[in-house]
């Protein structure tokens, strides 16, 4: 006799097998990538998705150096002594290690009802600072960034530069008063 529980929806979930899935991060915002690789990560993507059982890919993210920082975004810790505050902007950060901003900001973004999960999820992520990475036997599946929006200007051609809209100059129009009393001489 087969067990009651061979045909469940609990016995789907334990055989799924995990992709090995890449990502470019050239040129991506670090607050959109993290979000979608803890996507992956905690298999969200799946049809057959549940918070209980661990169901992500693994995940290989190439070209971290060559990510958008936010501007203004500190990372800072304590130490437990007195005047053990210390903080780091993330631009500063990103520059001696390019694949850990990244990683805390997916770190930070992962769900945190099961802590035993962080653990292991985070264990399939592999982070690259470069295009060279050693598990391109292993890879299915191609994801492209999640924005591809962010181009500097130097990408662009002189026509693309040319037909982009012009913000309205102010000072091209004769100055009007602001009442019909009122005299500009």
């Amino acid at each position: 006799m087969a067990h009651r529980f061979a045909n469940s929806r609990s016995a789907q979930l334990m055989t799924t097998a995990r992709q090995w899935v890449l990502v470019d991060a050239t040129g991506q915002d670090l607050v959109g990538m993290a979000r979608t690789v803890c996507k992956i990560l905690e298999g969200r993507h799946k049809p057959i998705y549940s918070k209980t059982n661990d169901l992500g890919d693994n995940l290989v993210v190439i070209n971290t150096r060559k990510m958008i920082i936010p501007e203004r975004k500190v990372y800072w810790w304590y130490s437990g002594y007195a005047s053990g505050h210390r903080h780091v902007y993330a631009k500063d950060f990103h520059l001696f290690r390019p694949t850990e901003c990244l990683r805390l900001q997916v770190e930070f973004g992962l769900d945190k009802m099961f802590p035993a999960f962080v653990d292991a999820r985070m264990s399939r992520l592999y982070l690259y600072p470069d295009k060279d990475y050693p598990y391109a036997a292993n890879i299915s599946k191609v994801i492209e960034g999640t924005n591809n929006v962010y181009k500097s200007l130097a990408d662009y051609t002189a026509e693309d530069v040319d037909a982009f809209v012009k913000a309205p100059d102010g000072r091209e129009h004769e100055p009007r008063p602001l009442y019909e009393w009122d005299d500009l001489d």
